[in-house]
């Protein structure tokens, strides 16, 4: 099987850049400042023909997550994006897969719950 090579951010001169962004917003909205990783790139990760459907995933196709910050800055951006895009609730977006959810339900929630008598496990 032959994969294309992905469209990166990093690879545009200047114009083609200003091309790309004025067809396609998406190119110029930066979640990752670090490896400079647009939406676009994120959002092509998630719906190639094998798609990323975890943060790992698109880290590993887009390196989100692998500059300074270490995923500080954008992680939120991307568990959003695979959020919206994969029509899953946050709490149902994993890091790699299986048994690696990144967020478990909103803390107000779990705090009412260990409130009210619920489960004493939070």
């Amino acid at each position: 099987p032959f994969r294309p090579k992905p469209n990166r951010f990093k690879d545009f001169t200047k114009e083609e850049l200003d091309k790309k962004i004025h067809e396609d917003p998406m190119w110029g909205r930066i979640i990752c400042r670090c490896e400079t990783v647009p939406e676009r790139e994120i959002l092509d990760a998630i719906h190639a023909p094998v798609g990323a459907n975890t943060v790992d995933g698109v880290k590993f196709r887009c390196r989100t997550g692998m500059g300074r910050c270490q995923s500080g800055f954008c992680r939120p951006r991307v568990i959003e994006i695979l959020s919206r895009e994969l029509k899953k609730p946050y709490e149902e977006i994993t890091k790699r897969g299986e048994d690696t959810n990144i967020l478990i339900g909103k803390t107000k929630d779990l705090i009412l719950k260990k409130d009210s008598g619920g489960d004493k496990s939070v």
